[in-house]
């Protein structure tokens, strides 16, 4: 279980996780598109190459096994069941319909998609793909966090047979389930090179030896030839450098950018600045103390001045435990009031902590850092004596998942997880030790595996009051992703810097 949980909340912190890798290693490209020949646009010929910046180089090009690659370039290798739509939402995409019917889903395919190599894509490859990554025990768990199984019933059904009638089945399939054709997979090839054969808009045409991906479109594509006939995506580049090769046209498109780096990039009219809110909030972990201590905590922090202070104004305020795109049916079921320092001063009289000691805020990233000296202000103003603590990433989240910790702040959430599935992190056995009642743990451990939708909605609004009082979580706003791009390139998702899934093969060329 805690090894389940564990590989949950990689996907659940991914982003800031990721920002810090990329941050931290500008210096292998500085120039992204020098080391390769372009289609640029010469003697008024259109450029039809998109250059790209994300946030992890591919070590290799097979996602059913390892996954340790690049999230946009498997979406241009390899098509999903599903897809997202600009707003974060899941559509059908290499599935043409699909029926629920209590924890079955039947789906249909597609019969006009067709592999790289010309071959039909059916039934076969989509559960060869799924039983491969169910083989491997660094992406099972992508898997057996919604289903129990998948079966074929003919050349073009397959059945997918759900956990339970929460999960986030469908965002799973759209990220995480890409599909291979079956009659070409090599088991013994390691693809850190070569890819396996997609259905996807793009195929790969070379990756050179600092992981610049080139990619080449394919014009049979059953969605439409792309725009975009060569896609290069270079990794790895710090924010700064990043603007400043986007500014010059050298490349195209950032997956994911800073706020100090967004900020300047919006004040340049030749590029596009997109602020998502998606899933994710910024938060306060107080793994220490008594209800009344972190009750305390919960009140004393003016959420509308962080957000003006540290993120100049983007964002909202949090109400509810997590962002409303995670709580779904649950938002507004269990509100909270955030700040109030009467109401926090009233919380720090009755607790039993020692209040002449100084505690601890561990952060990892500059964003947090930022947020955390705002939160030691305000903890000041109560009687509450804090200091900031910069960490390693990897000692951060050790130090959290050994409950060596007194608070933390970090971003939280991600759409492939419901709220039923957030609880996890709360529960000693599978997740996070705070110091919360044995009680509530019994009721984190049992409600969201009540298998009656209405007896566990209510268990569950009763679970989320509980912790609005125990406040081992202090929410503080749903955190925003940024993407930047030239005003050349069209049809990108505004999801796409929270979900990290891009679609090259949709975008267009505006001039």
């Amino acid at each position: 279980m805690k090894k389940a949980l564990s590989l949950l909340l990689a996907l659940v912190m991914c982003f800031g996780l990721l920002s810090a890798c990329s941050s931290s290693t500008g210096e292998q490209s500085s120039n992204p598109s020098a080391t390769t020949g372009t289609e640029t646009s010469t003697g008024g010929e259109q450029d039809t190459t998109l250059r790209a910046l994300t946030l992890v180089a591919s070590e290799t090009f097979n996602p059913l096994v390892n996954g340790n690659g690049d999230k946009p370039v498997y979406h241009a290798l390899f098509d999903c069941l599903f897809r997202f739509d600009n707003d974060g939402n899941v559509i059908p995409m290499l599935v043409d319909t699909y029926e629920v019917d209590g924890l079955d889903v039947t789906m249909k395919l597609r019969q006009d998609v067709t592999f790289s190599d010309g071959n039909p894509l059916t039934a076969d490859d989509v559960l060869f793909s799924y039983n491969t990554v169910l083989e491997d025990p660094t992406l099972r768990y992508n898997m057996t966090l919604i289903s129990t199984g998948m079966e074929k019933v003919d050349d073009y059904t397959i059945v997918l047979h759900l956990v339970n009638s929460y999960c986030k089945w469908q965002n799973i399939l759209a990220e995480l389930l890409y599909i291979i054709e079956e009659e070409t997979y090599d088991t013994s090839a390691d693809y850190s090179s070569t890819a396996p054969v997609g259905s996807g808009p793009y195929t790969l045409e070379s990756v050179d030896a600092s992981r610049k991906v080139t990619l080449k479109a394919r014009d049979d594509y059953w969605n439409g030839a792309p725009e975009f006939k060569t896609v290069e995506v270079s990794a790895g580049v710090e924010d700064s450098t990043a603007l400043i090769s986007l500014q010059t046209g050298e490349v195209d498109l950032v997956a994911q950018m800073g706020l100090a780096s967004f900020t300047q990039a919006q004040q340049d009219e030749n590029l596009n600045c997109v602020s998502f809110d998606g899933w994710a909030t910024m938060g306060v972990m107080v793994q220490m103390g008594d209800d009344a201590f972190r009750q305390a905590v919960f009140h004393a922090i003016n959420r509308d001045t962080i957000i003006q202070i540290c993120n100049n104004g983007n964002g909202t305020p949090s109400t509810n435990y997590f962002s409303p795109k995670v709580m779904g049916d649950y938002a507004d079921k269990a509100p909270f009031v955030g700040y109030d320092v009467d109401l926090a001063k009233e919380c720090l009289a009755n607790t039993t902590v020692d209040l002449s000691q100084t505690y601890e805020i561990q952060v990892f990233d500059a964003d947090s850092q930022a947020v955390a000296q705002c939160v030691v202000s305000d903890l000041s103003a109560i009687g509450i004596n804090a200091t900031v603590s910069y960490v390693d990433s990897n000692v951060f989240f050790d130090n959290l998942y050994g409950g060596n910790m007194q608070m933390g702040i970090t971003a939280m959430a991600t759409n492939m997880v419901s709220v039923e599935d957030m609880m996890t992190m709360f529960d000693p056995d599978a997740g996070y030790p705070f110091n919360i009642s044995d009680e509530l743990i019994e009721k984190i451990q049992t409600a969201p595996y009540i298998q009656d939708d209405a007896e566990r909605e209510a268990a569950m609004i009763d679970l989320l009051n509980d912790l609005n009082e125990a406040c081992p979580w202090v929410p503080l706003y749903d955190s925003p992703t940024y993407c930047v791009y030239n005003k050349r390139v069209g049809n990108v998702l505004d999801c796409s810097s929270a979900t990290y899934v891009y679609y090259f093969g949709d975008m267009t060329i505006e001039g």
